[in-house]
């Protein structure tokens, strides 16, 4: 990896060197020599280490070199003959600067291997991040094209109070309301075409900020975002941003997490997977480029490892697998798992089919999955992935040993929670129902559930007896019972229907009571 003055300037900070630089964050110095004044051959690319003396007796040549002094120079030295110098205190000798300059070049081509190393491994977007902050000394984000978070990484120390960082953090964008909102966004806009990070000071606001655009194909596509509170905002440090900047512009190409940031056919579905607005015309071209339309007949599967997998691969695998099962569908990698997306003119939506069809990748690939209810509008795809992840949840909680969880089998589960934990079940159930359910709980006897069984058969006494395999005189018995204890008259065949569904919801919802 290319060097410049400015990251050696950092990495032999404890020197307390004196610098004369240039602002410039190219990295150009490549290669390490010794200054020999009798020479005509000078490199700008190269660091020459060198001495006061030499430097006096040949300053024509000194033009655009990068100097490393032992001794000390005249501080308008540099200006005068347009070079950069760093002076370290004559007590170190050549050979121990040497030494550690080599240590500096070493350590720097390590990073920058690692880094490679982890795009062309396809690595998620987090240990490409990891690899960063081992010389980026800062928290740091990457925000999309609308300003959404997609990957934060390293440790904000607990007496940081920046409202906008920690509302990014939490939130995973920046709301409208915040008081920073309008000014972050002008200073986007103004420095949407800016190739090199800038450093950005908010008033009234303690730390700085730095921004680097990353693009594609001449568009900005994202941002990256440090806050200044581990490490100064030093040349050095934004040299290696903009290095770290470009790296991330060819990962764009590799890694499938990244695609939210290309401009890739499935470019619009990860902003719709993570709640960002897209253009309609833009969906309906999208999709119609690969023979969709938006008021198809869709289905959502989200595909999660039973493990953390260390393999990098491995998702790449299930996707591969899948892609090949269900040639047509929509395959991506999203957060820890796979999603698909599948229209029933392509493959039969029916629940035994599709089980049939998905059971080899939950035994080949160890995998759980999720399937959300049937949906007629893609720009809807957020909510029935949602439905995926609860099916998964709950699916596990009643059935651990299945591997294949439908949404439609846990509706009145997923809104019985809303109805309990959100608002507080006495607002919802029928009054006469829950002091049936009590007396329920304290008797050990199951008049709710018979009480359901009667509504939902038509109030026909025999077909509700055979549900429950009970005699029909007994059946007749706890309905009689149900009527003296809370005063439901099931006999009544002119009762409201809206009380009937009241009382139907009311027993269905307790049959999931936290």
């Amino acid at each position: 990896m290319n060097l410049n003055m400015h990251i050696l300037l950092d990495e032999i900070k404890d020197l307390h060197p004196k610098a004369y630089l240039k602002d410039s964050l190219d990295l150009t110095i490549n290669s390490i020599a010794v200054f020999d004044k009798e020479s005509t051959d000078f490199l700008p690319d190269t660091l020459y280490l060198a001495n006061p003396s030499d430097l006096n007796s040949c300053s024509e040549k000194l033009k655009d070199l990068n100097l490393l002094v032992t001794g000390i120079v005249e501080s308008d030295f540099a200006q005068r003959h347009q070079c950069n110098i760093i002076c370290v205190q004559a007590s170190v000798t050549p050979l121990e600067l040497t030494g550690r300059i080599f240590r500096v070049q070493k350590k720097f081509d390590d990073w920058n291997a690692k880094l490679l190393s982890a795009v062309i491994a396809q690595k998620p977007t987090r240990a490409l991040f990891e690899i960063a902050l081992e010389e980026i000394h800062n928290p740091m984000m990457l925000l999309g094209p609308l300003n959404n978070v997609i990957q934060a990484s390293g440790k904000v120390p607990a007496d940081c109070k920046d409202t906008l960082w920690q509302e990014l953090l939490e939130k995973g964008y920046l709301s409208y309301d915040h008081p920073l909102y309008n000014d972050l966004m002008k200073i986007v806009e103004k420095m949407k075409s800016e190739q090199q990070p800038l450093v950005v000071k908010f008033p009234k606001y303690k730390h700085s900020y730095m921004i680097a655009n990353l693009f594609q194909s001449g568009s900005r596509r994202g941002s990256l975002y440090l806050i200044e509170v581990n490490h100064p905002f030093t040349l050095g440090q934004l040299a290696l941003v903009a290095h770290f900047k470009r790296i991330l512009e060819q990962a764009i190409k590799t890694i499938p997490e990244l695609q939210i940031l290309s401009s890739n056919s499935y470019g619009f579905v990860y902003q719709l997977l993570n709640r960002i607005y897209v253009k309609e015309s833009i969906i309906n071209n999208s999709l119609q480029a690969q023979g969709w339309k938006v008021f198809d007949e869709f289905l959502c599967l989200n595909f999660m490892p039973n493990k953390i997998q260390e393999d990098y691969t491995y998702l790449r695998m299930v996707m591969q697998e899948l892609s090949r099962a269900f040639p047509g569908a929509m395959v991506l990698e999203y957060k820890e798992g796979v999603v698909m997306v599948m229209r029933s003119c392509d493959f039969s939506l029916e629940r035994e089919p599709l089980k049939a069809k998905l059971s080899p990748f939950t035994k080949n690939f160890q995998l759980t999955i999720g399937v959300s209810s049937v949906f007629y509008d893609f720009k809807n795809l957020k909510r029935h992935y949602d439905e995926c992840s609860w099916a998964i949840k709950y699916g596990l909680e009643q059935e651990p040993t299945q591997a294949i969880h439908f949404f439609n089998d846990h509706v009145f589960r997923h809104l019985s929670r809303f109805i309990f934990v959100e608002n507080g079940r006495n607002q919802f159930i029928h009054t006469k129902v829950e002091l049936l359910h009590h007396y329920d709980q304290l008797n050990n006897t199951e008049l709710v559930k018979t009480l359901l069984t009667y509504y939902q058969f038509g109030q026909s006494k025999s077909l509700a007896a055979e549900k429950l395999h009970l005699h029909r005189n007994t059946l007749t018995y706890r309905l009689n019972s149900i009527y003296n204890l809370v005063g439901i008259d099931c006999n009544n065949r002119n009762m409201n229907e809206n009380e009937i569904f009241h009382i139907m919801l009311s027993c269905k919802f307790l049959e999931y009571m936290p």
